[in-house]
């Protein structure tokens, strides 16, 4: 029926991680809110959501900004644990953000254990090329090396910053393990049932 708005099937939990001011709250209030927030202030966590479409089904994301403070590591190991795909980011204009990323996705690969952890690395204010200082041949030999999707973007303009959600609920669907089939039921099995089978 015209109108009507398909409620989604999946409903996925990404959460952005990365140092302190590499644009996390940017990239999340961009792509779930239209706007560029001119300022952001540091904060324990926001919550978006914004329900998108991906290979021709809707699906809802419950997006985590956590804060990149080290001295919160209990609450980013909790959502580490509990989500079902990740973002990691890092600053072209910030080597140490950069070099940062790397300890994390070990941390993610201790934490989940044998689960997948379906990720997209990206780098962030790409349009500041006179402060840049992480090339992108490098976030593309990382991304490479962990195989996962790679961007940059640039928040204020949205630049690919829609593609970040699109890939990373990509990639949750390609690593997600295989739904267990119902048991077959055969053929005849109606006439197998007893004669004076119930149910009420």
């Amino acid at each position: 029926m015209e109108g009507l708005v398909l409620r989604p099937a999946k409903g996925y939990r990404v959460v952005l991680l990365g140092s302190v001011a590499v644009g996390k709250t940017a990239l999340a209030t961009q792509f779930a809110c239209g706007h560029f927030p001119e300022r952001c202030e540091p904060s324990v966590e926001e919550l978006f959501s914004k329900v998108i479409e991906v290979n021709a089904a809707p699906a809802l994301l419950e997006i985590v900004d956590t804060v990149g403070a080290d001295h919160l590591v209990t609450l980013k190991d909790l959502y580490i644990r509990n989500s079902d795909g990740f973002v990691v980011l890092y600053s072209v204009c910030s080597e140490a953000s950069f070099e940062a990323v790397r300890p994390l996705r070990e941390r993610m690969g201790r934490l989940r254990g044998s689960r997948a952890v379906p990720l997209v690395l990206v780098g962030t204010k790409a349009d500041l090329d006179a402060e840049r200082q992480v090339l992108t041949a490098q976030g593309r030999a990382l991304a490479r090396e962990w195989r996962c999707p790679f961007l940059e973007v640039t928040a204020k303009s949205k630049l690919m910053v829609d593609r970040v959600f699109t890939q990373v609920v990509r990639e949750m669907e390609a690593l997600a393990p295989p739904e267990e089939e119902a048991p077959r039921v055969p053929a005849n099995a109606q006439d197998t049932w007893p004669s004076e089978r119930f149910i009420g």
